[in-house]
């Protein structure tokens, strides 16, 4: 996402503005662009000399949320809201698990990880060294091991091709990194990835969505943010590396599978534990920003449950998601046989109506059986009520 500019009434003439769209709104909101939205509200006149008011349009695929709902009120007239898609569910053509993540379970080993992805710094003044069992040390651990269970996922189901999703743009860029660092690097890199969020500048966030989209990365790092209006057809499989923020954003986010009948795989990474994250209120909005405080506390850090968010995604859907073992292996189903993901689902090659008479014989058999029995019946009340006649 482009960082706004401010508008220049004498540039685009505000005196004839007859509509202001906002796309993307709850991101934009999210961000932090409120003050400057109303800020280029309040330079356009609300009325025109013919009497026709602005028309404030708002669009987004996660529209109502509180936030866009507390701008709705604040500067449009008796709002609209046009729902295109229904209530939220997932397409078939998706197939999306989650797998748990425990760092209690882990006998510290966590600490002699051959490699591990550099963590985002919320713990540089904590104590969480080996042997530790802390709130803190768990949080730290489970930033560590999410690097390991991410290629463990990607080795197991031999992904060529992946959107990657990150919590901020802090973890998209320590993750690119970890991925470069254990694939090799290079032209061979087993894990060519690229990134794609709001720091880094428009050409290379284009070049690298290209970069992916042409198969020259393998694997594409983003916020949710940034993934709007990406659409990359035939992508296989989606990981999330930390669950988001709003369940919104977790069909959002799954939803870069599974498009043009293709089908595709969807896989989070689940912390047992709360983990300590990034949120930044500050002026700077993360610029340089090492408040490691909690928000309470006047800092910008959070504790992040992931197992609540998971369990307001279920509810929200009405589903129960399955869950993989640690070992990342989706347990096949009737359908998984028969699915390449990336590829439209083959149909069966056999038809229902083959060995029919087989597969009938036995029930045919018992209903032959009850049917001479009910005749057998019928006759012989039959004939001792003639008799006694």
């Amino acid at each position: 996402m482009l960082a706004p500019t401010p508008l220049n009434p004498r540039i685009y003439g505000s005196h004839d503005v007859r509509f202001y769209i906002l796309d993307e709104a709850d991101g934009l909101l999210t961000q932090g662009y409120e003050k400057f939205i109303m800020s280029m509200y309040s330079q356009i006149p609300s009325s025109q000399p013919d009497g026709r008011r602005m028309q404030m349009v708002v669009c987004s695929a996660t529209l109502h949320s509180f936030e866009v709902k507390k701008l709705a009120e604040r500067v449009m007239h008796f709002p609209t809201w046009v729902d295109l898609k229904g209530q939220d569910s997932v397409p078939e053509t998706v197939h999306h698990s989650y797998c748990f993540i425990d760092p209690e379970k882990t006998d510290s080993s966590w600490h002699s990880l051959k490699r591990s992805v550099t963590t985002d710094g919320v713990h540089q003044r904590d104590n969480t060294r080996a042997g530790m069992v802390t709130k803190e040390a768990m949080s730290e651990a489970v930033k560590r091991l999410k690097g390991e269970y991410l290629v463990r996922a990607i080795d197991v189901h031999r992904m060529d091709q992946a959107i990657i999703f990150c919590r901020t743009k802090l973890d998209c860029d320590n993750l690119e990194q970890y991925l470069n660092v254990c694939g090799g690097g290079g032209r061979s890199n087993k894990y060519s990835c690229v990134c794609l969020h709001s720091d880094r500048k428009p050409q290379e966030r284009k070049a690298n969505l290209e970069q992916f989209k042409a198969g020259q990365a393998k694997f594409l790092i983003c916020t949710d943010v940034a993934a709007r209006g990406i659409d990359v057809r035939g992508v296989p499989f989606m990981i999330n590396v930390t669950l988001p923020d709003e369940k919104q954003n977790y069909i959002h986010r799954i939803g870069r599978v599974g498009r043009a009948e293709r089908m595709g795989l969807a896989i989070s990474l689940v912390s047992t534990v709360e983990e300590k994250v990034w949120y930044h209120k500050c002026p700077s909005r993360g610029k340089s920003c090492n408040n490691t405080r909690l928000v309470e506390q006047g800092g910008c850090t959070i504790w992040y449950n992931e197992v609540k968010l998971l369990r307001d995604v279920e509810a929200h859907l009405d589903i129960t998601i399955p869950q993989v073992e640690a070992d990342l292996k989706v347990e096949q189903n009737e359908f998984d046989g028969k699915v390449t993901y990336g590829q439209k689902k083959k149909p069966s090659s056999a038809s229902v109506y083959d060995n029919h008479v087989e597969q009938l014989a036995s029930s045919v058999a018992d209903l032959s059986r009850l049917e001479n029995h009910a005749q057998s019946s019928f006759l012989r009340m039959r004939y001792m009520t003639n008799w006694t006649k």
